[in-house]
């Protein structure tokens, strides 16, 4: 059985070793030590990285069957007697971040009563889930305030093994099937917490640093809450506050004025998109009334109206169509170049043409069977079209209007 050291002291960074057993995981080598400081992945934590004799240790886990810590390996180790190195910084966030949840956990009980029904500890994100729907915002911030008194009271953070039949004002999420320590083990944070468990945790409540809770997202009847501790609260507000930064400096104001200018910005993009909308009713209208003057008869009385856009926006196009079959005895034959071209047959109400015929005979052109629509408006195409070819498209249309 392998001795671990972490339960002992969790701030070990360095340590020898011998290895009792070889084997591969996946195809890894891998090894069972005498005795080790890596943490195995475990209740919601990540397993600890670092060296072992300068070959990294890609990952830590508990074997099933005996209980055995297994040490994944990046590559063999010829000696069996090896020189051990814990990434520091990275067991130190874990240990901050496990304390805070066991601080924020509490919190949550205390002052509504949400219990914590799940933890993850990932390389980005960290949360706890609640087995409540929702919570109050005013109510976050009062466990976020108790969270970080605890913190900032350094209260200290102690470690001890009981026999589980005494754990009555232990909360234990979930009983482990195995004992490792022989007895149930608790971390008490003083005064305020007593929670079973096989994590690694700092000495002292102060050096969390900070507790940040950073939002919530709604599962059901669950709430999940992500929070940063210490070192990742640090960056995200670095970097939220060169965001903030920069947005003052767009906006030529002080960070607290940046609501009030984005406010305005709201309301001046408002105002602009409805002069907007105005002027291009207003173009619309005069496009129109050219085409209608510029467009003569042909010998049946009827205005055929037939142009390529190709620099058109196709629902521009299809209102420009709209408006312009209002006109009686109108046919428009419209098209958009283009990597998914369209074609649009439309006419006006006192006329009798199917206009599908029309936008079948222009989809022949282009190769495409995709398009259809009311006999009066009908449109299609979705294929590859230059502008030529859409021309040539449109005289097709007309083409098959003049032989029916």
């Amino acid at each position: 059985m392998t001795r671990r050291l972490y339960y002992d002291d969790a701030y070990t960074t360095v340590f020898e070793a011998r290895i009792i057993e070889r084997l591969a995981v996946d195809g890894q080598p891998a090894v069972v030590l005498d005795q080790t400081c890596f943490y195995p992945e475990g209740g919601g934590q990540p397993a600890d990285r670092g060296t072992m004799a300068g070959v990294e240790v890609a990952d830590v886990f508990t074997c099933e069957d005996d209980r055995a810590v297994v040490h994944v390996l990046g590559a063999e180790i010829p000696s069996d007697g090896v020189f051990c190195e814990i990434d520091w910084p990275r067991r130190f966030d874990h240990m901050q971040h496990h304390t805070g949840q066991h601080i924020l956990t509490q919190a949550f009980v205390q002052l509504i009563g949400a219990n914590t029904i799940g933890f993850h500890l990932g390389a980005e994100v960290v949360t706890i889930d609640l087995d409540i729907p929702q919570i109050d915002p005013s109510d976050l911030e009062a466990v976020e305030e108790l969270a970080n008194r605890v913190i900032f009271e350094n209260r200290s953070v102690v470690v001890r093994v009981i026999d589980p039949d005494q754990a009555d004002d232990v909360r234990v999420r979930k009983m482990p099937d195995h004992l490792s320590t022989g007895g149930l083990r608790v971390v008490e944070v003083e005064g305020f917490d007593a929670t079973a468990c096989g994590g690694t945790h700092v000495s002292r409540t102060g050096e969390i640093g900070l507790l940040k809770i950073i939002r919530l997202e709604k599962h059901g009847d669950e709430t999940r809450v992500e929070f940063l501790c210490g070192s990742r609260a640090l960056r995200d507000y670095r970097q939220k506050h060169a965001i903030l930064s920069d947005l003052s400096a767009s906006l030529t104001c002080g960070y607290w004025e940046i609501d009030g200018a984005i406010e305005r910005l709201r309301g001046d993009l408002k105002e602009a998109r409805s002069k907007l909308k105005s002027a291009s009713k207003q173009l619309l209208t005069y496009e129109v009334d050219r085409l209608v003057d510029e467009t003569q008869p042909n010998a049946s009385g009827v205005r055929v109206i037939k142009m390529a856009f190709p620099d058109g926006d196709a629902s521009d196009i299809r209102a420009l169509a709209s408006r312009l079959i209002g006109e009686p005895d109108t046919v428009v034959l419209f098209g958009v170049p283009g990597e998914k071209a369209q074609v649009i047959a439309a006419r006006s109400e006192n006329l009798s043409q199917d206009m599908n015929i029309a936008l079948k005979a222009a989809l022949g052109v282009l190769g495409s069977d995709r398009g259809g629509g009311r006999p009066d408006f009908c449109q299609g195409g979705g294929v590859p079209a230059t502008e030529s070819r859409i021309n040539t498209a449109l005289d097709t249309a007309e083409q098959s209007l003049a032989g029916g």
